[in-house]
């Protein structure tokens, strides 16, 4: 906010009154559609909106100077301002045209009576429905994860080095949260209930799995090293529990990609349950089946969903992409022995649990590797991009039914349960990894997409194409019913319209 030296004069005058901020959000960029400003602030208080498609320090009165520059009306005389209800608030509303697709407004209020009150900046991109736009913003993430904060902010962390970042849906920005001990790859990031988010595992700079464990504010930008885990562990899954509680389950504890054997007995049984209270994690439950890089979601009655992954055949004990689930019982103090069976198993997915309850699976990993048990050979191991889901229901003793066919295999997307109950699946890699043709030099990698898809328990249908194509990037849903995409590849930040 820019302000002249009179302002600030005026500003020490003023009445000295627990006086409540001028602030505005924007609700609705849709167009064609109807966009709404609300203006909040002390019940009675007379402001000003302005309205603008350019910003630049702008003076309007000796008191104050606006961010924005608005086009109005120092020749037409027209300006729009009003009076804030008995409950502080007021909203101004405008039909959008077509015309407004792919542009941006900037809006902010000012007040001199009782006292000079300048509100904040807020931007609104007009988008088409069921599309995507990109921003000015610019941030760099991979296999992040994103959180929700207050006041329409994003909080992501991990892929972008040791730093954490929020993208705040008023202004569009993305702005530096603080610095982290270190953002280890395939390490496990859950939220506590004060809001700080819980990282622990990962791969260190060595290339193995980690221990180290940290919880990071963004109210402060400060981490707190605490733990560490029982066991290293890379590709991990963890949730938080009713109780406020983490969850923290299998993972690698080490990695030798010289010897098969030790490899996959490496994949980790083993459970941890970290208290945000004591800063320490204790040990969890016993899976039935070892796993890595599968999914954990809590269910509606409390218990936890293990699904997936890299996984060990029970008693068999031998290696293969798990198509099992496990659940705990409702406290998480213990796992059914009974397995929940989909039909193609999958690692690196997307479990997202729908209002109705259900969970679903979705893309993924799957691989053969038979040619591995028969010759010892990593390099026999072909990774292929799922196009298929799977819905897990808790009715009864709990059971898998198969989903809709994605119009793509994908894995490593993003995956977002929007207002509307449908999920959102965007970008991620498609096609399959031969890890002997990168052993022999005739590369066969997967691709990256820029295609989505809206999909529910029963049914599935293309979405709106990304502005480019993105591979472990962060996503999360907006106050606004919109969901922010950073990361996986493009500086740009995008938004989604539903």
């Amino acid at each position: 906010m820019h302000t002249t030296r009179t302002l600030a004069l005026a500003l020490l005058l003023s009445p000295l009154a627990l006086a409540a901020d001028l602030r505005i959000e924007v609700a609705g960029a849709l167009a064609p559609g109807h966009s709404v400003t609300r203006i909040t602030g002390d019940p009675g208080r007379v402001f000003s909106l302005y309205i603008s498609a350019t910003e630049s320090p702008t003076p309007i009165s000796e008191l104050i100077t606006l961010d924005v520059n608005p086009l109005r009306q120092f020749a037409a005389s027209v300006e729009l301002g009003g009076v804030l209800d008995a409950a502080g608030q007021a909203t101004f509303g405008f039909e959008t045209t077509e015309a407004l697709i792919g542009g941006r407004l900037s809006f902010q209020a000012a007040s001199v009576h009782p006292d000079v009150q300048v509100s904040n900046l807020c931007r609104a991109a007009y988008l088409a429905p069921n599309s995507f736009g990109a921003l000015p913003a610019v941030t760099a993430s991979f296999l992040g994860d994103a959180f929700p904060l207050t006041e329409q902010r994003v909080l992501f962390l991990g892929g972008s080095g040791p730093l954490a970042q929020v993208y705040d849906a008023c202004l569009q920005e993305v702005t530096i949260a603080g610095a982290l001990p270190n953002s280890n790859v395939f390490a496990s990031r859950v939220q506590l209930v004060n809001g700080s988010v819980l990282v622990c595992g990962g791969l260190d700079p060595s290339g193995q799995p980690s221990a180290d464990a940290y919880v990071f504010d963004a109210a402060t930008g400060q981490s707190l090293v605490v733990g560490p885990l029982a066991t290293p562990r890379a590709g991990a899954a963890a949730v938080r529990l009713p109780s406020g509680r983490v969850l923290v389950t299998g993972g690698l504890s080490a990695i030798t990609l010289t010897d098969p054997t030790a490899f996959f007995d490496a994949i980790a049984g083993s459970t941890e349950i970290f208290d945000p209270l004591l800063g320490t994690f204790a040990a969890g439950p016993t899976m039935p089946e070892r796993k890595a890089f599968h999914t954990a979601t809590v269910l509606a009655n409390g218990a936890v969903l293990v699904a997936g992954g890299l996984g060990i055949v029970p008693i068999l004990g031998l290696p293969f992409v798990s198509n099992l689930g496990y659940a705990t019982n409702a406290s998480a103090t213990s796992f059914s022995p009974l397995p929940k069976v989909f039909t193609t198993g999958r690692l690196l997915h997307s479990a997202t649990r729908l209002a109705d309850g259900r969970v679903l699976l979705a893309g993924g990993f799957t691989a053969d590797l038979t040619g591995v048990l028969k010759t010892g050979d990593l390099t026999q191991i072909a990774f292929v991009a799922v196009d298929g889901t799977s819905a897990y229901s808790t009715s009864g003793l709990g059971s898998f039914a198969n989903g809709p066919t994605l119009a793509a295999g994908r894995a490593l997307h993003t995956a977002t349960r929007l207002a509307n109950g449908k999920v959102l699946l965007a970008g991620g890699l498609t096609g399959a990894l031969d890890l002997g043709s990168i052993a022999t030099g005739k590369f066969r990698l997967p691709s990256p997409i820029a295609t989505s898809e809206l999909a529910t328990a029963s049914a599935v249908r293309p979405g709106p194409a990304l502005v480019s194509a993105r591979t472990g990037a962060s996503a999360s849903l907006l106050p606004d019913g919109r969901v922010v995409v950073l990361g996986g590849g493009p500086l740009q930040v995008e938004l989604y319209q539903p």
